[in-house]
């Protein structure tokens, strides 16, 4: 029960309430809730918790920064990646992907493709962008912009995924 000066009880309250602006609310707190959990700005060690899409949509604002990613190594027939999850891979959201060069990692194998984890490096935003010297840098094996510089394994989160049934 609640009381006002005026010794209102809750459902007299309630009336006075517009449902528009109590709606509002709940809809601009959970805009910024999903804004927060798509990119994190950097902790106090300087590193930016970010997702590979975040970066593969701007990645001129993540080059030369340090980040840690959860993502999907992947590293298959020439595909050097880490994915936002397994469907992006499995469907070929290359648009969700950024380009990392898995055999300059230390203690990554291509046994880890398809496995879920946390890794932290620095993001170059070199592929497929014009370079100093005017030519521009393509890498066949490169789902996205990239790389990510060799930096570490944080923690493997999952096995390895199946194989995705539509690639080859």
């Amino acid at each position: 029960m609640q009381f006002r000066a005026n010794k209102a009880t809750a459902p007299e309250a309630r009336r006075h309430r517009s449902p528009i602006a109590v709606g509002s609310v709940g809809l601009a707190a959970a805009s910024l809730l999903l804004t927060a959990c798509a990119t994190a700005p950097p902790g106090k060690d300087g590193i930016a918790r970010v997702n590979p899409a975040s970066i593969a949509a701007a990645p001129a604002t993540w080059d030369g920064r340090t980040v840690e990613i959860v993502g999907l190594v992947v590293w298959e027939s020439g595909d050097f990646g880490l994915y936002q999850n397994y469907g992006t891979f499995c469907r070929g959201g290359e648009g969700a992907a950024i380009n990392v060069q898995w055999d300059k990692w230390p203690g990554v194998s291509p046994k880890d493709s398809r496995r879920r984890a946390v890794v932290r490096g620095v993001f170059r935003n070199r592929v497929g962008v014009k370079q100093a010297d005017g030519s521009t840098a393509i890498s066949a094996g490169a789902p996205g912009p990239g790389p990510l510089e060799p930096g570490a394994v944080v923690r493997w989160l999952s096995t390895p995924e199946r194989p995705c049934p539509n690639r080859q």
